[in-house]
């Protein structure tokens, strides 16, 4: 004892506080006054309470600010290889993680200072929620790091922000139907119709939905649904064509009534094919179709079956693609909710269910998956699936019979892919209510977008010979777009989790071409024009190879995401004066613009590709214009450098989709990344102190041009 007491710097008669403060104090976060033969403290005796201590002490961390910060760093690293899929971003993020795992966790306790209070509360008053106008004259959350809302900032660009309602957010889709290709004509009816008129009951001249289907010829339906699942199926995988088709003809021999949803998604199946058949179906055909999935769609809300998901998601997408992206939003959320009610998102819920029926629930799961997060990448908003270590696994291919259609382990890869998508999503909006600066998703040690970046370089590594892009032309033309579209998706992740650093290098640029950047906003934002590059390329070659589809799925919007990322990259190429590369990224833009125009010279392209096709074009224009004016400035040095002044907004007819290039190389970047490996698991936008994110926003790139422009 007596040796303890003389290690003691302060021996315990002489200590002016407690060794342990009691809970009140605690509480209260004053000095607990208590002498060591005394039992209780001084402000105990005074109100007369019980003086206990029951909390344990705070535990204190010794050492400085970076051997702290290394500590978390390789903690998080070894949570990422055990748990890859684990959210670190928040404290109730890892509890949730510690929840499903069966690991108890401590709890907590968050304490705001004052000062970060006070920024925080400034932030928020200085931020407006980006609630934008639509056609029905409601307005619409679209989150700040959204598609949508860099498409607006682009128009603004181009002068083009006189009305900022959204087209892809159209008439209320219950109204009387018209086709989204002709809208002034739907204006000019809806006008001259009043409101109740336009929301009435289907016309009884359009007879029951089974008698519709029913009075179609038997060789144009079965033309329809060849159709369907020749093209779109291969995209989006809902129904299984030998079931369908059976049930199909069980109905058509019999007199008894279909089920309502399954009727619902046959007439959703031919609305659908109509827009890429070979034959040409008149349009009151699909405004009649349409009409009777209307009057089905109240049954089917009310139901909760195989059937019913099926039926939401093929209506969702046909709303997505006709300008009402709004209620495919929400139609997909109630088909969500309803796949959680059925168990769909789980393997352990077991039922009497044959090999084919659980395997089918697996593909009708990661189809749903996929699409809800494809719309969460475009609005920047929360997703309805909840984050969780989801049980399902991926399909059997040769038992849902897809094994002749794609290449042998594409679902396994591509259901890998699709959950790098949601962490993506996660990753850009962690607290699931909207980030207002990019400042959220790069902020810890190890942040959940370097994470994300990680294992989608993991991803590609780890891919079979037989999957990768090198060996397109050697497969079957079946299994050709499948794996085009797995890489689509892989890049688009990338330029998804990247593009903000490409953004901000081009806003600083745009200030001081000089300046110096640091080597995290080098190496993410030429990851980024990598990415967009490739991206851009295989596009260019889906069109090449007559694969490209324009009417039923996503093509256009990434043949979008990767043409703004071009424009971006001749941003950052005309400041710095470097031209190396120059030219080739505007060609690869003059490509996609004329692939797309070509596309949209056919009458059955539906309205939201119409508007994200015009788009391409737009900005494709506006990037040569942007060039042409630097270098009638001066501004450009270099001799022999001339920037293509062919007119890009050629006439449809005079475009060959066979000049496009098919090649699938795509431009490399000048940067050296041999050290990106050991620099993803370092990512952080905060390694410089004086470079602050918040000195930069998506609203900057309207100076950027303006400034090329003056």
């Amino acid at each position: 004892m007596e040796a303890v007491n003389t290690s003691r710097r302060v021996p315990p008669e002489k200590r002016k506080r407690t060794e342990t403060s009691c809970d009140k104090c605690k509480t209260r976060k004053q000095k607990c006054d208590r002498i060591m033969s005394q039992s209780q403290c001084r402000y105990c005796q005074l109100h007369a309470i019980a003086c206990t201590t029951t909390q344990p002490r705070k535990k204190r961390l010794y050492g400085n600010a970076e051997s702290i910060g290394g500590r978390l760093v390789l903690l998080e690293s070894l949570v990422k290889g055990l748990v890859p899929e684990a959210d670190l971003s928040t404290n109730d993020e890892m509890q949730q993680l510690g929840k499903s795992l069966g690991i108890p966790l401590p709890v907590i306790e968050e304490s705001i200072a004052t000062g970060d209070a006070d920024a925080i509360e400034t932030k928020d008053d200085d931020y407006t929620l980006p609630l934008l106008p639509d056609q029905q004259g409601q307005v619409q959350y679209i989150g700040p790091s959204s598609s949508f809302s860099f498409h607006l900032h682009l128009r603004k660009l181009i002068g083009n922000d006189a009305a900022c309602e959204f087209s892809m957010f159209g008439q209320n889709a219950a109204d009387q139907y018209e086709t989204a290709e002709n809208p002034l004509v739907v204006s000019k009816r809806q006008n001259s119709l009043g409101s109740e008129d336009r929301r009435g009951s289907v016309p009884t001249d359009y007879g029951s939905p089974s008698d519709a289907v029913r009075e179609i010829d038997g060789p144009v339906l079965e033309t329809l649904v060849d159709t369907y699942f020749d093209v779109i199926h291969s995209d989006f995988p809902v129904l299984h064509e030998a079931s369908f088709r059976g049930t199909y003809e069980t109905w058509s021999l019999s007199s008894s009534s279909a089920d309502p949803s399954w009727l619902c998604g046959l007439l959703c199946v031919l609305i659908l094919s109509r827009r890429v058949a070979s034959i040409t179906i008149p349009d009151e055909a699909e405004r009649k179709w349409w009409r009777h999935v209307q009057t089905l769609l109240p049954t089917v809300f009310f139901t909760s079956n195989l059937y019913t998901v099926q039926a939401l998601m093929l209506a969702a997408l046909h709303l997505h693609n006709t300008s009402h992206r709004d209620a495919c939003w929400n139609i997909t959320g109630t088909a969500v909710r309803i796949a959680f009610a059925i168990g769909l998102h789980r393997d352990d819920v077991k039922h009497t269910q044959s090999p084919l029926g659980r395997e089918l629930r697996k593909q009708l799961w990661w189809t749903l998956y996929a699409f809800e997060h494809m719309q969460v990448s475009s609005y920047d908003r929360p997703s309805a699936i909840a984050y969780t270590l989801s049980s399902v696994s991926f399909p059997n291919e040769r038992i849902v019979g897809v094994a002749g259609h794609c290449p042998q382990d594409f679902m396994k890869w591509s259901q890998r892919l699709v959950v790098l998508l949601g962490s993506a999503c996660r990753a850009l909006n962690p607290t699931g209510s909207g980030s207002t600066s990019a400042e959220d998703a790069y902020s810890g040690p190890l942040s959940p977008a370097a994470g994300v970046l990680r294992e989608l370089d993991k991803w590609k590594e780890a891919l079979p010979l037989h999957l990768r892009l090198e060996v397109t032309d050697s497969l079957a033309p079946s299994s050709q777009r499948p794996l085009l579209l797995l890489h689509v998706q892989f890049y688009y992740i990338r330029v998804l989790m990247s593009r903000a650093a490409l953004l901000r290098r081009a806003t600083r640029m745009s200030k001081d071409p000089e300046s110096t950047l640091t080597p995290t906003l080098l190496t993410v934002s030429e990851t980024c024009i990598d990415s967009g590059r490739s991206l851009a390329c295989i596009m260019r070659k889906l069109g090449a190879i007559n694969k490209f589809n324009s009417c039923t799925w996503w093509d256009i919007f990434y043949t979008v995401a990767s043409s703004l990322i071009l424009v971006l990259d001749i941003i950052c190429h005309v400041k710095q004066g470097k031209h190396e590369t120059l030219a080739d990224s505007q060609k690869l833009l003059h490509d996609l613009a004329t692939m797309v125009s070509s596309q949209l010279d056919s009458s059955k392209v539906p309205g939201s590709m119409r508007t994200w096709g015009a788009i391409v074009i737009e900005v494709s224009a506006m990037a040569d214009q942007y060039v042409l004016t630097f270098h009638r400035a001066g501004k450009d040095e270099q001799q022999g450098f001339s920037p293509d002044k062919s007119p890009l907004l050629k006439s449809p007819k005079a475009i060959s989709g066979g000049s496009l290039d098919c090649s699938l190389s795509a431009i490399p970047s000048h940067h050296a990344r041999a050290s990106q490996d050991h620099f993803w698991p370092q990512l952080s936008y905060m390694d410089d102190a004086n470079d602050n994110l918040q000195d930069w926003s998506w609203d900057d790139i309207g100076e950027i041009l303006r400034a090329g422009a003056s």
